[in-house]
């Protein structure tokens, strides 16, 4: 069991949500209809060995000192900073050489410290496939008084994460046989308040994405659609979100916290042990003991999840001990923690996605 006082108060400042008003909120979610609702016995234990052992070989590019991947977003990445300018250099060239679609969502908000300038990448694998499977996370750090706030886990890990799904996944993506559906990447801007989280100062880049979203296809989708004479909007191309945040850390843990995924996060788990039972983790990071929508917080996906999106939503309850501190720095990761979600994401996708 985890330990309710300390979620308490870590979840304070960023808002447990009453259990009855977030199943208020699911409850307008309508059931959608999962391309592969029983993922975690997709993929043989040869397969599963296969993709263990290959995740084990590129474990250097999630290396915390000098992993391609990961290395170079330890550093501060405050709205316009260089290290912000970095990781959007990062994001655009490693998915680029990876043949994805990339779009940029520009645009100018107002926050408390004035009008500022946002951008949300997003990066499509097969814009002309009917359905998507979005991994997001978002990829600027906070400003936090007193010093350069990095954000390892928040969410520093989580976007290099991605990458090495894209990357770790490339050769099985491009033989991927179900054309009906395309991994997505979104990587949002403005996640972190200003001043103080409230609805107005927070979420800026989700916000916006979904708003667009919700009335406009994603420009890569009409550049491979180019003969359409009409176009969907984008969130109807969305079958399943997953929003990874605050990863990373040694006291990592998951829990059910939407109930319209909750059977999604039960198949994750199923498959998490198979990789547990086979020593390919160390241990297992998905709490099933806490019942589904339990708790739930504030993020990126609320947008989504107010307009009918189903989101599997992966931030560690309790938060890290480091959050939101200056402390949330390398030092503050678990190589071994980086490496066994790693594999796990891999193989969530993979077995999603039916890459044989």
């Amino acid at each position: 069991m985890m330990n309710l006082n300390w979620l308490s108060l870590q979840l304070l400042a960023l808002t447990l949500w009453a259990v009855v008003a977030q199943a208020t909120l699911q409850d307008k979610l309508t059931v959608r209809a999962f391309s592969n609702p029983h993922f975690a016995d997709v993929l043989n234990d040869n397969q599963l060995k296969r993709l263990a052992s290959t995740a084990h070989k590129e474990s250097s590019w999630l290396d915390i000192k000098k992993g391609e991947l990961l290395s170079p977003v330890l550093v501060p990445r405050q709205i316009g900073s260089p290290g912000y300018r970095a990781t959007q250099d990062l994001i655009v060239t490693t998915l680029g050489q990876l043949g994805y679609a990339i779009s940029w969502d520009n645009f100018t908000t107002p926050t408390p410290m004035g009008d500022v300038k946002m951008s949300n990448i997003i990066a499509t694998k097969n814009p002309s496939a009917a359905k998507r499977l979005v991994l997001a996370a978002h990829y600027e750090s906070k400003i936090v008084p007193g010093g350069d706030f990095i954000g390892a886990t928040d969410s520093a890990v989580p976007v290099a994460m991605i990458l090495d799904i894209a990357k770790g996944l490339a050769g099985l993506i491009e033989k991927q046989t179900d054309s009906d559906i395309s991994l997505q990447m979104v990587f949002f801007d403005g996640e972190e308040a200003f001043e103080q989280w409230t609805s107005t100062d927070s979420i800026y880049g989700a916000r916006h994405l979904a708003e667009f979203w919700e009335h406009n296809p994603d420009p890569a989708t009409v550049a491979a659609l180019s003969g359409a004479t009409e176009h969907r909007p984008e969130l109807e191309r969305v079958e399943l979100m997953v929003l990874m945040d605050l990863i990373g850390a040694p006291d990592n843990m998951f829990a059910a916290l939407q109930i319209p995924t909750a059977d999604i996060f039960t198949q994750l788990s199923k498959l998490e042990k198979r990789l547990q039972s086979a020593e390919y983790i160390d241990r297992l990071y998905m709490n099933t003991a806490m019942p589904p929508g339990a708790a739930g917080v504030e993020d990126d996906h609320l947008p989504f999840i107010e307009r009918n999106i189903p989101v599997l939503h992966l931030i560690s309850v309790p938060f890290p001990k480091v959050w939101h501190k200056l402390s949330d720095n390398a030092e503050a990761l678990d190589a071994t923690v980086i490496a066994d979600m790693s594999l796990i994401m891999r193989s969530f996708v993979a077995s999603y996605l039916r890459l044989h």
